[in-house]
């Protein structure tokens, strides 16, 4: 038999070898546990670094779309949530512009999930650099551009519509004329477009989308183009203007001139029978809620080149230009009616719902108004890409 002390010792055995099964178990059950743990977190951060990833396309997507309405888009002021039902995330977007190349824009967007927050659990980041070639489109593209209809009459000089580049001196100085003064219309109705008496249009002319030249576009028996009657090939868009200045309510001026100088302003309507004068040499753009009538000598300014000042008309009311002094600058009117009978002329270019054209008036396109950017529709080009993966893994809890 056994002595009670060999039956203590086999006791003790046997409590040992039950205590090292149960460490050695629940080192096991500790091992499975971390591995599986691991595998979860990385299974999660591998979801949220594929998430932060199309945050970080979805965000280079949504700056193109901004861009293409308007070419001073900067980016996201803060970060901007995407989280769904069973989607955690959102983005950010910086634009920037080189100082040596304005027409690039350089993309920097930033995807997050399941937050912006760094400490979150499985918090991934990816990031996109693209790089963007701008081509705004021109404010002013034609001579004359009409919404509905364009009619030009009689003249005494031979040429009513043409060109020149005030870039290279004023007009007809050292032979600077030239005939790429295009006419245009939206409008597909019959004799949209009237060429009357002896009118000469040294340029091409345009109906609109599916129009027919033949029917939209009269020639008189004297009149004549230098180019072709075709149609456009897509409508043309002109939006609406509009500006955040105050009024400074109606601009009259008569009997004596008057001096502006360069810079921005906003009038009810704007009349000139005498003189407004323009100084300086920068840009003068105003805005005008109503009628705009420009008679006397007109709107003179130092240089007389037409880019210098652009009249932007609000509303829907007319403009007339009927001065003896000739008027330099663009006339950007898309919903009002313009009429041209000064007999200084217009030196740059005209947008209008309806342009009439008569008595001794002429109409000489200066091209290089069609290097004024429009920041409406810019044509982009993607022309970079690259993904600057973020391998930080673990960063979060």
């Amino acid at each position: 038999m056994k002595t009670l002390e060999n039956r203590h010792r086999e006791q003790g055995f046997v409590l040992l070898v039950v205590y090292m099964v149960v460490v050695l178990i629940s080192i096991l059950a500790f091992v499975l546990f971390a591995r599986s743990n691991a595998f979860a977190q990385a299974n999660e951060r591998n979801h949220n670094k594929i998430i932060a990833f199309n945050m970080a396309e979805a965000a280079t997507d949504f700056a193109l779309v901004k861009l293409a309405a308007d070419s001073n888009y900067t980016g996201t002021s803060s970060y901007v949530s995407m989280d769904t039902g069973s989607v955690r995330g959102g983005f950010t977007v910086t634009v920037t512009t080189p100082q040596d190349n304005t027409s690039v824009r350089i993309i920097q967007t930033s995807g997050f999930s399941p937050s912006y927050v760094t400490t979150d659990r499985a918090y991934q980041t990816s990031s996109i650099t693209t790089y963007v070639q701008l081509t705004s489109n021109p404010l002013f593209k034609y001579a004359i551009f009409a919404e509905d209809s364009i009619v030009l009459t009689d003249n005494d000089k031979f040429a009513n519509v043409d060109s020149y580049d005030s870039r290279n001196g004023t007009y007809g100085a050292n032979g600077n004329v030239s005939s790429d003064a295009d006419i245009a219309v939206n409008s597909t109705a019959e004799e949209a477009i009237e060429l009357e008496g002896t009118t000469l249009v040294e340029g091409d002319v345009y109906v609109g989308t599916g129009g027919n030249p033949a029917t939209g576009i009269e020639i008189g028996k004297k009149a004549a183009i230098t180019g072709v009657s075709s149609t456009l090939s897509e409508p043309a868009v002109y939006a609406a203007p509009s500006t955040s200045l105050a009024s400074q309510g109606d601009k009259d001026v008569h009997g004596a001139d008057e001096y502006l100088s360069a810079g921005a302003y906003h009038f009810s309507s704007l009349s000139v029978t005498s003189s407004l004068i323009l100084t300086g040499s920068g840009t003068t753009t105003i805005y005008v809620d109503g009628s705009v009538n420009i008679a006397g000598l007109g709107i003179v300014s130092l240089d007389n080149k037409p880019p210098s000042l652009i009249i932007y008309v609000l509303g829907s009311d007319t403009v007339k230009v009927a001065g003896n002094g000739a008027f330099y600058g663009g006339i950007y009117a898309p919903n009002s009616k313009v009429e041209n009978t000064g007999n200084g002329g217009i030196y740059g270019c005209v947008v209008s719902k309806t342009f009439d054209q008569n008595s001794n008036s002429s109409l000489h396109f200066d091209k290089a108004m069609a290097d004024i950017p429009s920041n409406q529709n810019s044509n982009l080009s993607v022309t970079a890409w690259q993904e600057q993966n973020s391998l930080t893994w673990g960063t979060g809890n």
